[in-house]
């Protein structure tokens, strides 16, 4: 499968890793797609606690709709992004393939070495997560939960726009999708991912 082919391309790793930056990249490859960040639509929540589990697991149930819906009207692919720690990620995947079992997933991880991530979260803006010891072990989780289907990328040396090229990279074809042309009646007409075992 290429990312032309994907309806939902998941970027997840520890605040620092690089993900938001490479998501905003990723997507200038794909006009035709949307970028949903996980921690925009938690920030809407007027009184949200980063630290309540239960609440982003709420929010990662919200997003699953948000995707389904802007597949349904013809945007494609989706890049998702957010740290999916735990086991986040399954039930993610699960919920999305309850509201449609078709869907074609790409799931890319991202860490980045601890010294370098220190680094980047010691430097984030104020109104950023900032716990450095916290971003450290959700970035050893991602190597410790890593799914069979998802691609490991080690941002420690790239930039942004790198990491966007080896996700583009990483599957054959992807260049056309910025050009591709996806009509809204088109956008039910989905494969299953095997991998995902729906």
């Amino acid at each position: 499968m290429n990312c032309s082919d994907a309806d939902v391309i998941i970027i997840r790793g520890a605040p620092g890793s690089g993900k938001s930056r490479a998501s905003k990249c990723l997507a200038d490859h794909f006009p035709k797609g949307v970028r949903v960040e996980v921690d925009t639509l938690r920030g809407m929540v007027i009184s949200v606690d980063w630290t309540n589990q239960a609440e982003h697991i709420n929010i990662l149930s919200l997003s699953t709709g948000l995707v389904v819906r802007f597949l349904r009207l013809g945007y494609r692919p989706v890049i998702v992004v957010d740290t999916f720690s735990g086991d986040k990620l399954t039930r993610f995947l699960a919920e999305l393939g309850s509201l449609d079992g078709g869907l074609k997933v790409r799931s890319f991880a991202l860490v980045t070495a601890p010294e370098v991530l220190k680094t980047r979260v010691e430097n984030r803006p104020a109104d950023q997560f900032k716990d450095v010891a916290v971003c450290q072990k959700l970035n050893s989780d991602v190597v410790k939960r890593l799914q069979p289907f998802e691609q490991l990328i080690d941002t420690t040396t790239l930039t942004p726009e790198q990491v966007a090229s080896v996700i583009l990279g990483s599957v054959p074809g992807a260049s056309s999708a910025a050009s591709a042309d996806t009509r809204p009646e088109e956008a039910g007409s989905v494969r299953q991912l095997p991998a995902l075992g729906w």
